[in-house]
């Protein structure tokens, strides 16, 4: 009888470890997942940041297409507005009034 009693006493031991494992596994991953997400949004923002300063360069050299560190911007001027735009996309519009 003793020895059985022993014997539920270290499952439940390893018991108890294995959910304390589960727990940390899951936090860790949570806490991952959380810094992995951060980095890729600070990743975008510089990305941006890059458009909007060769964006700037362009518009301030009077060229029409500009690329710089792996970043192209093309650039639209008409009598009464500049649009910049990268990857098709519109970045900046400015209208004269």
């Amino acid at each position: 009888m003793v020895a059985i009693r022993k014997q539920k006493n270290k499952a439940y031991i390893l018991l108890e470890s294995l959910v304390a494992l589960a727990t940390l596994v899951t936090i860790c991953s949570l806490i991952l997942s959380a810094v992995d997400a951060g980095r890729r949004r600070q990743a975008w923002e510089l990305e941006q940041q890059e458009v909007l300063n060769l964006a700037q360069m362009a518009v301030q050299t009077g060229q029409d297409n500009l690329a710089l560190n792996g970043v192209t911007v093309q650039v639209q001027r008409t009598a009464d507005k500049i649009i910049v735009f990268h990857e098709g996309k519109e970045v900046l519009s400015v209208v004269k009034k």
